[in-house]
């Protein structure tokens, strides 16, 4: 995720970095841990490997998914910021529980990407903000609206 999504971002890295994950399901599957829980931090990574993994496959599809840079997502491919991105979040859902073939696809992945429309922010929230600050995230008409 370092490398491939990481501060700078580009659409075939982030490519690269769905089809690493995919492999690396399929490894975890067959990751164990010998001895006890106690004092034994390899038997909690591997208790955690699972969801790290479907972490960074909804970091990765959702930064693959919004094609602009706002604040902290930066897309060396798409360095403007879009105001049709504004009002969108993107929500991650896991699509097979039982970790199935989908696991071993990384265009299908685990993970489905739905939009939801959100509603503008409110003036009297806004009011709140240093207006320079938000330069980085709010277009220019809706931080004068």
């Amino acid at each position: 995720m370092n490398d491939l999504v990481g501060i700078i971002r580009r659409e075939a890295e982030m490519a690269q970095a769905l089809e690493k994950l995919a492999e690396l399901r399929v490894r975890a599957r067959r990751a164990g841990v010998e001895g006890h829980r106690q004092f034994n931090p390899g038997w909690h990574l591997a208790l955690d490997l699972r969801n790290m993994l479907l972490v960074s496959e909804c970091v990765a599809r959702a930064a693959l998914e919004r094609t602009e840079s706002r604040g902290g997502h930066t897309r060396e491919d798409h360095p403007a910021m879009e105001r049709t991105w504004r009002n969108i979040n993107l929500l991650c859902r896991l699509t097979d529980p039982t970790g199935g073939l989908a696991a071993t696809d990384p265009v299908r992945g685990q993970i489905a990407l739905t939009r939801e429309t959100t509603d503008p922010v409110r003036a009297d929230l806004l009011a709140l903000f240093d207006k320079e600050e938000l330069v980085k995230y709010l277009a220019e008409e809706e931080l004068y609206e």
